[in-house]
């Protein structure tokens, strides 16, 4: 049996976060005592005060037990890492912001956005499946996803919006199909779709 992927999915504020902790916390739990903590990939980099205070009440909300893995571009590696030391449950906060740091670092200047085009939306694609590889390779791993949903409100203006949006879709769909189970949280709500 390959080692399972969980996706949470949901708009800002939903409440998506807390429901994958609280699985994540629940799984760890059923796992004989020498795994039973949590690996916590985070993604997100702190570029401004706003996002520093974002990553600040993520922070706070964890159990001091669980480890947290820094990994805003390469969370395959988080997984060897951690899977090292012991951990069999982990959770990734979250894909969008992956997708964002991938876009970001591929295309600094924000002029070249719109020389984005297949083969760069294909690596960024390429880049997920070998997050999905690095779970699935791991028998008694369970790998819990949040991501957001991005394109339920208006067309955005520019062509960098756009691009995010369509990209961001992708990724999610490409993940809700390599997963065994898919959430939708709404509203604090969560909805099993897989």
């Amino acid at each position: 049996m390959a080692g399972r992927i969980i996706l949470i999915s949901g708009p800002v504020r939903s409440g998506k976060s807390d429901y994958a902790e609280t699985m994540a916390a629940a799984l760890a739990a059923e796992q004989d005592t020498r795994h039973q903590t949590v690996a916590y990939i985070a993604t997100a980099q702190p570029f401004d005060s706003e996002m520093e205070e974002r990553i600040k009440l993520h922070r706070a909300r964890r159990p001091d037990a669980w480890q947290t893995y820094e990994a805003p571009f390469e969370p395959w590696e988080a997984i060897q890492s951690g899977y090292e030391a012991g951990h069999r449950v982990f959770l990734l906060d979250c894909l969008t912001m992956l997708v964002t740091n991938w876009l970001c670092r591929q295309f600094p200047d924000p002029d070249t956005y719109q020389m984005i085009g297949e083969k760069e939306q294909q690596e960024v694609l390429d880049m997920l499946g070998r997050l999905h590889r690095a779970a699935a390779e791991r028998d008694d791993l369970t790998l819990i996803i949040v991501t957001n949903e991005v394109g339920w409100g208006l067309v955005p203006e520019y062509p960098l919006g756009r691009l995010y949006r369509d990209l961001s879709g992708r990724s999610n769909r490409y993940m809700a199909e390599a997963a065994a189970q898919a959430w939708l949280v709404v509203m604090g709500l969560p909805l099993q779709l897989k």
